[in-house]
């Protein structure tokens, strides 16, 4: 599920939020962490210990490259560590956290990974086309500014 707000967001704003991202890292630095921990347990790729070191990196670019002379490839560089590394935290983690996951069968493995894979594309498409089914003012009552071209109305209720 750790793709599903990201994905949405940057559907309907264009943007992923520093939320999204600094939870992404969270996640990473946990995965990162259990492989630590469990190193004995599970054998893990020096290339994974890499990937989960990119949110980390993008926090520290961000730190120390200049704000005025404006970085925009910072953007690009945290929306495609942000929507790229969800599936790829989630056959970690499994693999990590699971010790039978190796033992499953290959499509089963990478239909986890599809999975995540198609919950990312469906919710950047709901958030793309939200003023389809949702409201400006449903935006504004959750707390989050309205998208561009959100539609007009009273927010959806459930009844």
């Amino acid at each position: 599920m750790v793709i599903w707000w990201p994905a949405f967001t940057f559907g309907a704003y264009d943007a992923i939020f520093f939320d999204n991202v600094l939870a992404l890292w969270a996640v990473a630095t946990a995965v990162l962490l259990a492989g630590l921990v469990l190193h004995r347990q599970v054998s893990v790729p020096w290339g994974s210990w890499a990937a989960l070191l990119l949110p980390s990196l993008w926090i520290v670019l961000g730190m120390t490259a200049p704000l005025s002379r404006g970085f925009h490839y910072l953007h690009y560089f945290e929306v495609a560590v942000t929507i790229l590394s969800a599936p790829y935290l989630t056959w970690l983690l499994s693999k990590i956290l699971l010790s039978d996951y190796d033992e499953l069968p290959t499509p089963q493995r990478f239909g986890a990974v599809g999975i995540t894979l198609l919950i990312g594309i469906l919710a950047f498409l709901l958030g793309k086309f939200n003023h389809l089914f949702l409201t400006c003012a449903d935006f504004d009552v959750s707390g989050n500014n309205a998208p561009p071209g959100c539609a007009k109305g009273p927010p959806y209720r459930l009844r």
